[in-house]
């Protein structure tokens, strides 16, 4: 599509920064940034909504999951256009079984090309340039991500070498994975982008079809990503969240995600 075929040529992460050029001033209020999405890692958590909640494609609790925002073509003397960007989004899941697959058996993998492309990124174009009168940027729908696996063998644990008191060899190895295919289906999303939350915070709607079967979620995704046990891990002054945001701590998976849809302020 083209939208695939031109993110290969697009401009590395560092472009992101142009994307805070600031529109004219209307008086004293505060100019809008365009629309993005904060670049690098979000704690996103899964609320189902319908889907069989036994069945392996109803469990998710939630996922770490890689963020991008990429400015097309098009600007003012060969310069990015700041006003129409597209968003990649790639599920922990399948980025995790897919660097698997690419080793060799093993090692757990099943020596898939590691200069193939595969269809695990999401990509989806912003509505608009800059972000409406409530602070969102909306993307309606994004191309799905869609990948199919063979099977990824046992790896067995290893025990520690009595023999080696300095070193300890032990390795929990992994378990097998049988041939799967996934597919991730996003759709309006919504990002809050304003000067004190630069897209760290949006929701969106998940179909996740693993095998034939699907569910449907609702994801709240919260950036940085940061592990917790407890809400107070979530609200300490050095963990990098936006300290006026509502966090709480997700334990089903271990992370920081916010109290409610956005904007979560306290």
């Amino acid at each position: 599509m083209h939208r695939k075929s031109t993110l290969h040529r697009l401009l590395p992460a560092a472009s992101l920064a142009g994307a805070l050029a600031l529109t004219a001033l209307a008086g004293c209020q505060q100019p809008k940034i365009n629309c993005m999405s904060a670049h690098g890692d979000f704690a996103a958590v899964y609320e189902l909504e319908s889907g069989d909640p036994n069945s392996p494609c109803g469990q998710l609790a939630g996922d770490v999951i890689g963020m991008q925002t990429y400015a097309q073509e098009g600007g003012l003397n060969g310069t990015p256009n700041y006003n129409d960007a597209i968003v990649a989004i790639r599920p922990g899941e399948i980025g995790a079984l897919l660097s698997r697959a690419m080793n060799p058996p093993e090692a757990g993998g099943a020596n898939l090309p590691q200069d193939q492309w595969y269809e695990i990124n999401s990509i989806g174009g912003f509505s608009a340039g800059l972000p409406d009168d409530n602070d969102f940027c909306m993307i309606p729908d994004f191309d799905a991500a869609e990948i199919s696996l063979p099977l990824l063998p046992l790896v067995p644990p290893t025990e520690d070498d009595p023999n080696t008191p300095d070193d300890d060899e032990s390795d929990p190895g992994l378990p097998e994975v049988a041939a799967t295919t996934i597919r991730y289906a996003w759709s309006n999303a919504k990002f809050l982008v304003s000067a004190d939350a630069q897209g760290t915070q949006f929701e969106a709607d998940l179909t996740y079809t693993r095998d034939g079967c699907t569910a449907e979620y609702h994801v709240l995704g919260l950036y940085p990503a940061i592990g917790c046990e407890s809400d107070d891990d979530c609200t300490a002054d050095d963990n990098g969240i936006n300290p006026d945001f509502a966090v709480r701590c997700e334990t089903n998976i271990g992370m920081c995600v916010i109290a409610s849809a956005p904007p979560a302020y306290e």
